[in-house]
């Protein structure tokens, strides 16, 4: 039950911080969705996510040997971080990929907006944790604020393989964040980030090798030109790499159920983003979401409401 004494135990200055970095992590994240739009009609998919953790990878690695020197790199526990990595960021983000080409963007939006569901299914199950009644409030004002924000509705959502691939893809991300702070405890954040998003790059590139052998569209590489180079450079390094880290910290931190309860107030995010940029419209829906995901984070750690368990 670390995570969950954790998350119970953090007061005052260190739960905002580490709330602070949660919030900056998913913003990071969210600015990542507004930059694909200028690279999705030209990039595949698999390419630009091999790319991408790629570079982040490297980025990580250069401020890890900086920051912690070269011994505590040759003997990090490898085998270990690569094997999540994998899993949770490589085998997670082809899922999520097939999930939604076999079923649809709707139904794959519905599914990550159940994330803070997947964070709590993985406490109760690797931590015997059980949840007190301001964690089921926080979360089913996550889940409420999640799809609010998210403005889809399920009665366009499809059932089928597609849905079961992208909750396999939620519950991997859950548990692969959990197994990076809980299993490498013995490394710093930076540390942890690296090793697991290096795992990650392997066999997202292996992926595109092997889908480039099978000719898929994919895999297409496309031009860099100056009016993608600010979108490309965002997309692949501080809505990776700089997210990742903050989200390692802040999860660690925080526990994987409520740092997940955060990335439901992406769409918010966005939405900000566009505003700010683009002078697009602003969507009430979305900002009352918004609020309802404030609301669950701060209800589930909240002491008052978190008396008794279930």
């Amino acid at each position: 039950m670390v995570s969950s004494v954790l998350s119970r135990e953090l007061t005052g200055r260190r739960v905002v911080i580490a709330n602070t970095q949660c919030f900056t992590s998913i913003f990071l994240w969210a600015s990542g969705f507004v930059a694909l739009e200028f690279l999705v009609d030209d990039w595949g998919a698999l390419s630009l996510n091999a790319i991408r953790l790629g570079v982040s990878s490297l980025f990580l690695m250069l401020w890890w040997i900086l920051r912690d020197g070269l011994s505590v790199i040759t003997h990090a526990p490898w085998s270990k971080g690569l094997i999540v990595g994998g899993l949770g960021w490589g085998i997670g983000s082809l899922l999520l990929f097939l999930g939604q080409r076999m079923s649809d963007p709707v139904t794959t939006t519905i599914v990550v907006a159940m994330m803070p569901l997947a964070g709590a299914a993985i406490e109760m199950i690797f931590e015997k944790r059980k949840l007190l009644w301001g964690e089921y409030l926080g979360i089913g004002l996550a889940l409420s604020g999640g799809y609010l924000a998210t403005g889809v509705s399920l009665a366009k959502s499809e059932v089928g393989v597609g849905v079961v691939l992208c909750f396999l893809a939620i519950f991997l991300f859950a548990w692969a964040t959990r197994a990076t702070t809980r299993q490498l405890g013995d490394l710093t954040a930076t540390g942890q980030t690296t090793v697991t998003m290096i795992g990650g790059a392997v066999v997202s590139f292996g992926l595109y090798l092997g889908f480039l052998a099978a000719g898929s569209v994919e895999v297409q590489i496309g031009p860099v030109t100056p009016s993608v180079i600010w979108p490309l450079f965002i997309f692949l390094l501080p809505s990776s790499g700089i997210a990742q880290l903050l989200w390692i910290i802040g999860a660690g931190r925080l526990g994987i159920m409520i740092a997940s309860f955060h990335m439901n107030a992406a769409p918010f995010y966005v939405m900000v983003i566009l505003v700010t940029l683009f002078d697009a419209a602003w969507q009430p829906a979305r900002i009352m979401g918004a609020v309802l995901v404030i609301l669950g984070v701060i209800i589930a750690q909240s002491r008052q409401w978190n008396q008794k368990a279930i």
